[in-house]
């Protein structure tokens, strides 16, 4: 049955499902997301979820090239070597499956976590850890790295984590294996939101260095819900053991496919135009926001990230809801700092999304200079209306996947 015929059925059958479709058809068309972990998926990868892979069995005993040994082989490999790391794990469904393999590999129980702003605290529920909270100086807005050092040496823990979701900077990662190195800490860095900008070199890697290194496959890369650990030989079976135990190990074919494909896209030259592009827009909308009034966290960016918040008197709430009805999908996020109780308010925002729209510099220009309004001053609901159409008007032809960031056909 083809799809038009299938969408047809499904209005008749399911109206309840399908208007739910339809209704979300007309969101991700009609406003923009700025949002970190939301991405439009490669149609290659897209095509083997819905695919006839979808029926297949993953048979461990099955080693023909059509089996689930063969394709496992085949997605570990491209991670490996677009990485150069020397362990894949890529059978994981989503990325708290992924953090917990690895606490569970590393850790014991009682056992101490450093962690910038305490980033997978929230993925060991039933787990028994104790955590401390690194991050930026409230004043500069920067590590200091000195400060993280003495910290660790006077908490001694077992494991140190830079989970960068909330610091759009890079970073020289020989600091932080130094630090673990003193005080005998394992070094495990998650790269999410910014997995293709590593995959690109765009910006550095800490696989070199770090013992263990996750990363989520949707958002950064396009590709199907999941996640992939890479990790050193030396712990390549503690690893390979906690996956099995835990029962965290996915089995679909049709996910494996999907992220084997898009492993091989962010290897291709189209990829690294794509990611280079996305830096450029993100630091595009940093100055665009800086320059029309709104604060700019960081200094900056570096990567796909940036972080905004409002100008003084005005309410951050308030002025995410305006951002809301006028058509853009944001996210306001809470930053611990290096001083206890002291946090920072901003928006996480993301060019990754409009990025995979074909939204350019231009564009992104201009979609900085609506975005810094409710930024910088309190809006009539006049005046949000008029900027949701203009948002309407600059989105409503793009794709949702430009054409322009397909996978080379030569690769």
């Amino acid at each position: 049955m083809k799809r038009e015929e299938v969408a047809h059925h499904l209005e008749t059958f399911d109206p309840e499902i399908y208007n739910l479709l339809e209704e979300e058809r007309q969101r991700q068309r009609y406003t923009l997301s700025l949002m970190p972990n939301m991405n439009a998926m490669s149609p290659f990868a897209k095509y083997l979820e819905g695919s006839i892979l979808t029926n297949s069995f993953f048979d461990r005993s099955d080693e023909t090239p059509t089996g689930g040994l063969h394709l496992d082989a085949i997605v570990r490999e491209r991670a490996k070597q677009l990485f150069h790391s020397d362990h894949a794990i890529v059978r994981l469904g989503n990325i708290v499956a992924a953090s917990r393999v690895v606490f569970q590999a590393l850790l014991a129980e009682g056992d101490m976590v450093l962690s910038l702003n305490l980033r997978k605290k929230d993925h060991v529920a039933g787990l028994s850890y104790r955590f401390e909270n690194y991050g930026i100086e409230p004043g500069t807005q920067e590590i200091d790295w000195g400060a993280v050092r003495e910290q660790a040496e006077r908490v001694k823990p077992r494991l140190i984590i830079f989970s960068p979701v909330s610091f759009p900077r890079t970073i020289d990662y020989q600091i932080l294996y130094e630090i673990a190195q003193t005080v005998d800490a394992y070094l495990w860095v998650d790269i999410s939101q910014s997995v293709g900008l590593v995959a690109s070199k765009l910006v550095p890697s800490p696989v070199p260095l770090a013992d263990v290194v996750t990363f989520s496959t949707r958002d950064s890369l396009r590709g199907p819900d999941g996640a992939i650990v890479l990790t050193k030989t030396d712990l390549a079976a503690r690893m390979d053991a906690a996956v099995i135990n835990t029962g965290h190990e996915a089995l679909h074919m049709n996910h494996l496919a999907a992220l084997g494909v898009v492993l091989r896209e962010a290897g291709s030259e189209r990829y690294a135009s794509y990611a280079a592009q996305v830096v450029q827009n993100a630091q595009v909308l940093a100055r665009t926001l800086a320059d029309h009034g709104a604060s700019v966290l960081c200094g900056g960016t570096d990567t796909h990230l940036v972080l905004a918040s409002a100008a003084a008197g005005i309410d951050i709430n308030a002025a995410v809801k305006a951002i809301s009805q006028m058509g853009m999908r944001v996210k306001l996020d809470t930053v611990p700092t290096m001083n206890s109780g002291l946090f920072l308010h901003a928006l996480r925002l993301s060019t990754s999304n409009p990025t995979t729209r074909g939204l350019l510099e231009e564009d992104i220009a201009y979609i900085g200079s609506l975005l810094a309004k409710p930024l910088t001053t309190v809006l009539t609901s006049e005046q949000i209306e008029a900027t949701r159409k203009e948002i309407v008007a600059l989105v409503k032809d793009a794709p949702l996947f430009d054409d322009e960031w397909m996978g080379d056909s030569e690769n």
